[in-house]
């Protein structure tokens, strides 16, 4: 059912296979740009579609007042979408609804240039999926995966041992910094009850993603890497460790970095995700996107290096 609010218009999508799969397509009111972009919103874990603090609602609806079409769906099994019929590993299953997505939309709507957008989770099946589909111009990264650094260590560290409750609990030999540190040694990827990075099957996830993000700069994909530093356990403590953490890739121009200092990982506040949105919109409005159709896709695979 279409229904039209203010300056933009939003409408039930139902597409893959068997049209099991189902999102809300927010679009303007407005005629359409003539060489329109589309920005597609993926599933953070297991959340729905609407997204933490329904920031997907409100982020879709703020781009497509500024032009977007945008589409927010859930991938087989989530939310409204069937379960996915194929005997597929579950992330080769993610991927492919996020193709069916972009054809959805390519042959629905005439759009054939598409940003993606992901946090946590949702950043990784953007990035792990983008570089080999040429149809994809840009990614919108929040929260991406980001191996630690000498930096990260020091500044974790130092913010614990500042806490006096820390040392309370290290006399009680329940410090969470040393089962911090113990398991940020021990593994490449952790995992926690917030949402959940893919996971990695092999010895250097670090390697494995700079191979990823060295074929999307290759391809002309622009990347808007979001990270936010209020956590109790915070996967990030600097604004340049993204950097720090793939120093073999040059990214260039293809990179803008930002670092929401204040922000919590799901952007529980009101103004927080009232600035993420404000970034995201200008981002998209203001990026020379470079990424053709007819440019040849990447050759890299790596993929049956993770896990959903």
């Amino acid at each position: 059912m279409a229904g039209i609010e203010h300056d933009f218009v939003e409408r039930v999508a139902h597409f893959g296979p068997d049209k099991a799969l189902i999102g809300i397509v927010a679009q303007p009111a407005r005629p359409f740009p003539a060489d329109r972009l589309s920005v597609v919103i993926l599933n953070t874990g297991t959340i729905h579609r609407v997204g933490h603090h329904r920031m997907y609602v409100a982020m879709s609806r703020r781009l497509a007042r500024a032009g977007f079409t945008v589409l927010r769906f859930d991938f087989s099994g989530l939310g409204d979408s069937a379960t996915h019929r194929s005997k597929q590993p579950l992330l080769q299953s993610n991927f492919a609804d996020i193709g069916s997505a972009l054809s959805w939309l390519e042959k629905t709507q005439g759009i054939s240039r598409f940003i993606l957008v992901g946090l946590c989770s949702g950043a990784d099946h953007a990035i792990l999926y983008g570089f080999s589909d040429s149809r994809v111009i840009g990614s919108v990264l929040i929260d991406p995966y980001i191996p630690p650094t000498a930096r990260y260590f020091v500044d974790y560290a130092s913010r614990r041992l500042r806490d006096v409750r820390s040392w309370r609990n290290f006399r009680l030999h329940k410090s969470k910094l040393m089962r911090r540190l113990v398991e940020r040694f021990s593994y490449g990827l952790y995992r926690e009850n917030a949402p959940q990075h893919l996971a990695y099957q092999g010895l250097d996830a670090r390697a494995s993603l700079e191979e990823v993000y060295d074929a999307a700069v290759k391809a002309s994909i622009k990347l808007l890497v979001i990270c936010t530093g209020r956590h109790h356990a915070p996967r990030q403590t600097y604004r340049e460790q993204f950097i720090n953490a793939f120093s073999n890739v040059s990214f260039g121009g293809s990179l803008r970095l930002e670092f929401f200092q204040d922000a919590d990982h799901t952007f529980s506040s009101a103004q927080s995700r009232k600035d993420l949105e404000d970034l995201v919109v200008k981002w998209c409005e203001t990026t020379k996107f470079e990424r053709t159709r007819s440019e040849s896709t990447s050759t890299v695979d790596v993929t049956d290096r993770w896990i959903a």
